[in-house]
């Protein structure tokens, strides 16, 4: 977690979401939930801090990293490749499966 900290260089990444045509691109130094919704694309979301478990999707490629653990994001979640958007920053370009944004 100290990466997220001594980062002093930004870095773009492209985060991609399964079956639908949403694609936008977030700074290292921000979460993914914020890119999303200052590009205008509307993930789910409901607290914004981690605790409620709203925002959880799949990872499917790619990697996220948390100043903190989040609340709402067991080590059986993780360990299955979920996420939590509203808190998560990338750390490589994603693709990511969100159940609610599925045709």
């Amino acid at each position: 977690m100290s990466e997220l900290s001594s980062r002093t260089q930004r870095t773009l990444y492209t985060v991609r979401i399964k079956n639908t045509e949403h694609q936008f691109t977030v700074g290292s130094d921000e979460t993914i939930l914020g890119a999303a919704l200052r590009q205008g694309v509307e993930l789910p979301w409901g607290c914004g801090s981690g605790v409620c478990g709203v925002c959880m999707g799949d990872i499917l490629q790619g990697k996220l990293e948390y100043p903190a653990p989040p609340l709402a994001l067991f080590e059986e979640d993780e360990a299955r490749g979920k996420g939590l958007f509203c808190v998560g920053f990338p750390r490589s370009d994603l693709l990511l499966y969100i159940p609610e944004m599925s045709g």
